[in-house]
């Protein structure tokens, strides 16, 4: 059965008549995604693709003319994951690290929704309080809930928090916040007491930490070690430039900030898995020009 970390890391395929469907989550798959696009087969002699990748670099296959981009495909959030469903679009921020503004454009919510328990709305709490009651009592009557891209922190209330924590099976599967920057660590508290208050325990929330933005090494392993000081699990999320087409690369503004290769993996490893990561005494820098941009 599938789960909430069943989610691929590379590109979904299928093919329908003699049409090849592909969906690519990340601009560093889209030079495989070219490479197979090149090749036709006895199968299929024109492709459709879209995703977040592609709608990022929508001219990233303007010189082949058998593929299209298209934009939206009725039920493709399923077949990447079966569980999984949106009841809004967008969010009301404007994060500059954040791909969602430009994906999806302004927050709305979805008049309806495949009922499934994997929720993966960028910002299910900036809802009405209508379209929030219907998400929560839809969840009742499923088992594993999750939500997939964790819960704004600023906008969590005393009764949110209380209807989140009425459903058994997210206090079994646990809740994820985010704290990007210290600037609002208030916040973060008073969510993470909300939390506690409705009966939610510690050990079953995590926080996730934006890292390589626009700070160094040593304010994320500050930031990370303050979330686990505070009694929940730091969750490190290495930032990626929107265009990159390498994953996990040091880039040069990055290095500016004091972040090399090593220092990137060993936050990584020791929050993850608690392990030293190995310093490699030779290594090069991972930094490398986006080709769409030259130098």
């Amino acid at each position: 059965m599938k789960t909430q970390t069943d989610w691929p890391k590379k590109p979904v395929y299928w093919i329908e008549g003699r049409t090849l469907y592909a969906s690519v989550p990340f601009t560093w798959n889209l030079f495989d995604v070219e490479n197979k696009l090149r090749q036709t087969s006895f199968e299929w002699d024109k492709a459709i693709v879209g995703g977040p990748a592609i709608e990022l670099i929508p001219d990233m296959f303007s010189n082949l003319s058998h593929v299209t981009i298209g934009h939206y495909c009725a039920g493709i959030l399923q077949r990447i994951n079966p569980l999984a469903t949106r009841t809004t679009l967008g969010c009301i921020r404007q994060c500059p690290f954040c791909a969602v503004p430009k994906l999806e454009g302004k927050f709305r919510e979805l008049d309806d929704w495949p009922d499934l328990p994997i929720i993966c709305d960028n910002n299910l709490l900036a809802a009405s309080d209508r379209h929030f009651n219907r998400v929560i009592g839809r969840l009742q009557g499923h088992r594993d809930v999750t939500f997939s891209f964790g819960l704004d922190a600023r906008l969590l209330t005393n009764p949110r928090a209380k209807q989140i924590a009425s459903i058994k099976s997210i206090k079994k599967r646990g809740i994820r916040i985010a704290l990007d920057n210290q600037s609002y660590s208030d916040q973060w508290l008073r969510a993470l007491d909300m939390l506690r208050d409705a009966g939610i325990a510690k050990r079953n929330i995590a926080s996730f930490a934006l890292v390589g933005f626009d700070t160094g090494p040593v304010e994320a392993w500050d930031r990370c070690y303050w979330i686990e000081d505070c009694g929940v699990r730091a969750l490190p999320n290495w930032f990626h430039p929107l265009d990159a087409f390498k994953r996990n690369i040091v880039t040069r503004n990055q290095e500016a900030l004091g972040w090399t290769d090593y220092e990137r993996r060993k936050i990584m490893q020791w929050f993850y898995q608690h392990k030293e990561a190995k310093q490699y005494p030779n290594a090069e820098s991972h930094w490398h020009p986006n080709p769409w941009k030259g130098d």
